[in-house]
């Protein structure tokens, strides 16, 4: 006992007295509110549009919140203000006098869901799926040596993806999933259509009771993060995102659950320069080649008001590593091998005339036939969205809406050689499937030949809690990722919903958060939640130009989740 009570005795004499190390390279999380409260204090200040290129580092988020004046703020975006900035100046959890900083949690999080029809049984039929559901138990670990370094990793006990309970889907001697998966791979896969049963059920909740339904993707995060005071370079296993839409952007979407990337941003009040490599495993679909995401991006803030992104970006597969091909300088159009390369070229916009009030849009070239090019077989193929954001302070807190809308064309992210769509082995204890691959989208979640509308109100009182209304229209032609493909003799060419059907649907959700720690001066996170939403999803004939039978659902999530 008298041991325990020296060694307690020296812990607190070496951290309690210290000033705390801000742990400057500290990667903020997507899932982080400081994201959206950033982008409405921006919006109130007539302060433009902090940058789009996420996830930040604390350093940066400081340099960014350091761009508004607090003074003349009205008292909800004052509010809004200096919770962030006591978020984004938070110091790990233990200091030492080298400079050494430790924090370790747990997260606690019971989820109920319920639903009417138990025909909506796939993680693309519900509103709250596999990336927003959380697990019932996870460990977090970060560590950092002054403001140079920082890293972190979680461990987690939650559902997976496929569980023993479920049969996959299978691909025939027939199927190809575009150029990523030829034919007659015999692969197990899970896409946004796939029956599952942790869906599928009526009643059920994250209160998982057998490990042979656990989700074995884990850490989901891990990071390395070094820099200083204008720099950081990233290796990673995390989100990631380029853009301010709210459907889905068309490089990289935060719709998928994490991302394995090496990356370096460079940061100035009226510039940023990004360079990123994003690494997809090939073992996985049978093939020995390397696959990348190379890209690079420039962002400019010119005038306050005004914020533009431009990047180039292309897909890389090759059975070797050519070096060359990883300098981030390098013009990637100017690559002109087919078999190895698919680019996309895309800008980004935004525009806020007034305070409050903000233009948006970003687009995106798949492929286009430039100028004295001739005969190129090759078919245009694009995406463009545009939004606007309306905010306001209202009583003790801040009022937005939004509208927006997105269009893709057929052959957006689809080539016959290299495509920009993403296979990943998600395992678990299934008795037909150990190793299922998860097919998605790495921009737009919805791919191509897609029209999306999308409106949103949010109010937000800062440390306290969120009500908002969202609602989401869909016409998706059957062009998507199973569809055969050739660049030189396309059936659909760039006309939109080309086949007879259109698949619709339609989503209305309320949401609601309580932050229940901050109402009760608990100084431990804890937060209530719950949305119920409204699904209809259908078919429109064309050639009958009639509505075929319409499925209808109900949706509702109740949450809490708890943090020590």
């Amino acid at each position: 006992m008298k041991r325990i009570v020296l060694c307690l005795a020296v812990f607190i004499a070496f951290v309690i007295p210290l000033p705390a190390s801000v742990g400057a390279q500290e990667v903020i999380p997507l899932a982080s509110s400081v994201y959206e409260d950033m982008d409405l204090l921006y919006l109130l200040a007539g302060e433009g549009t902090p940058s789009g290129s996420r996830p930040w580092t604390k350093a940066e988020a400081q340099a960014i919140l350091g761009r508004v004046q607090k003074e003349g703020l009205q008292a909800a975006a004052l509010s809004l203000y200096e919770s962030i900035e006591e978020r984004v100046d938070a110091a790990l959890r233990w200091n030492f006098s080298d400079g050494f900083s430790l924090s370790a949690y747990a997260d606690i999080s019971v989820e109920s869901y319920v639903h009417l029809n138990s025909d909506f049984s796939s993680y693309g039929a519900w509103d709250y799926s596999y990336v927003d559901r959380k697990p019932l138990l996870r460990l977090r670990l970060d560590m950092a040596v002054s403001d140079f370094f920082y890293t972190y990793s979680d461990l987690q006990y939650g559902y997976g993806l496929h569980t023993k309970d479920d049969t996959l889907d299978y691909l025939g001697a027939d199927e190809s999933v575009g150029a990523l998966i030829p034919k007659d791979s015999k692969l197990y896969y899970v896409d946004e259509n796939t029956t599952l049963v942790q869906y599928q059920k009526r009643y059920a909740n994250n209160l998982i009771s057998s490990s042979t339904h656990i989700d074995f993707q884990t850490p989901k995060r891990s990071v390395i993060s070094l820099g200083g005071p204008r720099w950081n370079a990233t290796f990673s296993r995390d989100r990631i995102s380029w853009g301010n839409s709210k459907i889905g952007n068309f490089v990289l979407d935060d719709h998928v659950d994490f991302h394995e990337y090496l990356r370096f941003t460079t940061y100035s009040e009226y510039f940023k320069y990004e360079a990123l490599a994003v690494f997809f495993d090939m073992n996985c679909v049978g093939s020995s080649k390397l696959r990348m995401l190379l890209a690079h991006r420039l962002e400019f803030r010119p005038w306050g008001k005004v914020s533009v992104a431009v990047s180039e970006n292309v897909m890389y597969q090759d059975d070797t590593l050519d070096l060359r091909f990883l300098n981030p300088a390098f013009v990637y159009h100017n690559l002109n091998q087919r078999e190895k390369f698919n680019a996309i070229a895309h800008i980004e916009l935004a525009y806020v005339p007034v305070a409050g009030f903000r233009l948006y849009g970003q687009f995106a070239l798949d492929q286009a036939v430039a100028p004295n090019e001739g005969d190129n077989p090759e078919l245009p193929a694009w995406g463009l969205s545009l939004g606007a954001d309306y905010a306001t302070v209202l009583a003790q807190g801040v009022w937005q809406s939004s509208i927006e809308a997105s269009l893709a064309l057929p052959h957006m992210y689809r080539r016959d050689t290299v495509d920009f769509l993403m296979a990943r082995r998600y395992a678990g204890l299934n008795n037909n499937a150990w190793n299922a691959i998860k097919l998605d989208y790495i921009g737009s979640p919805y791919g191509g030949d897609a029209f999306v509308l999308h409106a949103q109100t949010l109010y937000k009182v800062a440390d306290r809690g969120s009500l908002s209304l969202a609602v989401t229209g869909v016409l998706k032609g059957d062009i998507g990722m199973f569809t055969e493909l050739d660049d030189r003799s396309s059936g659909y060419g760039t006309t939109m919903f080309s086949e007879d059907v259109i698949h619709t649907s339609f989503i209305a959700t309320l949401a609601g958060a309580l932050d229940v720690g901050n109402l009760i001066s608990f100084n431990t996170d804890w937060q209530v939640y719950s949305q119920v939403s409204l699904l209809a999803r259908g078919s429109y004939l064309q050639s009958l130009q009639a509505f075929n039978s319409h499925a209808w659902d109900v949706q509702l999530v109740m949450g809490t989740s708890f943090s020590f």
